[in-house]
């Protein structure tokens, strides 16, 4: 670009990462990492007809992991765009200073005294160690949003922030009766309620490290560690306690709150991966044998449908023992087939959830495998009606706190995924659905079994039908052969 010279340029590429110790020649690319922020150099040699010069140039990528504004593509659908946005409270720069907000921006000065009076610091002490990492939190946002911000202003936003967080936190996980009523007394209860849907927001977040750097000034690192998991678990899973021990040690620390309950969400008690270190030189290094290799579509395509569809198959449904969206599992029994499911609240903040969790995973310069897209992709196949999701719920799979079977079925069908999944997460899983619902023995029985025997009335008449069938059969064979009656 003409004029621009000297000037960063940022580039979307391919590349192969290399050590710092190698030679690069023309069109190759070093990288390093800082901070877990990746700097890539790429050399590329101009085109003298298209850009009039000859000589090679250098393009710097900054993959910098950042907190990412929702693509306009999605804040496109009618039915979905106001669930990006927050109704109570802004939290980082994005929505700040919106007037309909200005209740919860007064409530903050509130919720930094009340942090502030349980330690022993004043409120300069935590204000100026923001301002010390105050370069590292702006970097935290898309460039052009913070401009109008000056240091100490910025300081000050996520320090209020931070604080108002911290508050929620204490509300969720501690017996605070005294710092609930002055909340619920200056917020009320629908605005207090509402504050855990507007902390989903992907627009709506501050970098995760300053909370904890908040919680670490004003209590002991175990005490602040075990309150941080408290409200991560109580807020998702409705219990304080997460099934099964899990283990955080070598993953990378989430850049916002958003990311730490997908991070949560997602986990495997024997399994917990950092899907932003996935992008590796080995990682870079198989993406293009991946991309060579023959796919078979016709492989990821099934026939097979929703919930009422697959039990009229005789396949059953169960719960799972974890809450990892990921534990999705079949078997296949001789006569039936058995289909495991995570469990899920249904409120009416699943919507605003799930939306800002698929919004997440689409951003530009986040890698994830998707696993949240995949899963709603997923249920929103089962779920075609409000059948399906009374079978969901009978089974303890959906716990319907939204109101009735036929809202929820229409939340999922409003949730749109633009058809972006990870086909390779539930592949196994699909296949073995389709194994088992084209098998023309197991089928037959369990269609048999879910037409006559799912109610008493229908196996009694199948029963009476059978009986008089038999006796008619044996009243005509003893009426064509006469003798035998002798």
């Amino acid at each position: 670009m003409e004029g621009q010279t000297g000037q960063q340029e940022e580039l979307f590429v391919e590349i192969d990462q290399k050590t710092d110790d190698q030679t690069y020649s023309d069109g190759e690319a070093a990288s390093c990492t800082t901070d877990g922020n990746e700097i890539v150099n790429i050399i590329v040699t101009s085109d003298p007809i298209l850009q009039g010069e000859s000589m090679p140039r250098r393009y710097t990528y900054s993959w910098r992991r950042r907190i990412q504004k929702v693509l306009p593509l999605l804040k496109m659908d009618e039915y979905n765009r106001h669930e990006y946005d927050p109704k109570v409270v802004s939290l980082g720069p994005y929505h700040h200073g919106k007037t309909e907000l200005q209740l919860a921006e007064d409530f903050k000065h509130i919720a930094l005294e009340m942090f502030v009076s349980g330690s022993s610091k004043d409120v300069a002490y935590f204000y100026n160690k923001i301002l010390e990492v105050v370069d590292n939190a702006r970097s935290c946002y898309v460039d052009g949003s913070i401009d109008k911000y000056n240091d100490h202003e910025f300081a000050l936003m996520m320090l209020l922030d931070a604080c108002f967080i911290i508050n929620h936190i204490e509300l969720s996980t501690t017996d605070r009766y005294n710092k609930l009523r002055t909340t619920r007394h200056h917020l009320g209860m629908l605005a207090l309620s509402t504050t855990v849907r507007d902390m989903f927001l992907l627009e709506n977040q501050i970098p995760f490290w300053i909370l904890k750097l908040l919680i670490s000034l004003r209590y002991d690192k175990d005490e602040g560690d075990e309150l941080l998991e408290m409200f991560l678990n109580f807020t998702l899973f409705g219990e304080y306690e997460q099934k099964g021990e899990m283990s955080y040690n070598h993953v990378e620390e989430p850049l916002h709150l958003l990311e730490a309950f997908r991070t949560r969400l997602v986990s495997q008690q024997s399994e917990v991966r950092n899907f932003h270190r996935t992008c590796t030189p080995q990682w870079l290094k198989r993406k293009k044998s991946i991309c060579n290799d023959r796919v078979n579509m016709k492989s990821y395509i099934h026939s097979f449908r929703s919930v009422t569809d697959l039990k009229a198959k005789g396949i059953q449904f169960k719960p799972s023992c974890t809450h990892s969206l990921k534990d999705i599992k079949f078997k296949s029994r001789y006569f039936y087939g058995q289909l495991v499911l995570p469990t899920w609240y249904v409120s009416i903040y699943t919507k605003a959830f799930f939306l800002n969790m698929i919004a997440y995973e689409m951003c530009p310069n986040t890698v994830t495998d998707r696993a949240v897209t995949s899963y709603v992709y997923f249920m929103k196949s089962l779920i075609e009606s409000p059948r399906d999701v009374k079978e969901l719920r009978e089974k303890q799979i959906l716990f319907n706190m939204l109101g009735s079977d036929e809202e929820v079925a229409r939340m999922y069908k409003e949730i749109n995924t633009y058809g972006v999944n990870n086909a390779h997460i539930f592949y196994n899983v699909k296949e073995k659905i389709q194994e088992h619902y084209h098998n023309k023995a197991k089928t037959w029985i369990a269609e048999l079994i879910h037409t006559y025997f799912r109610s008493p009335w229908t196996a009694l008449a199948l029963l009476a039908a059978t009986f008089l069938l038999c006796l008619t059969f044996t009243q005509t064979y003893f009426t064509i052969n006469p003798n035998l009656r002798s």
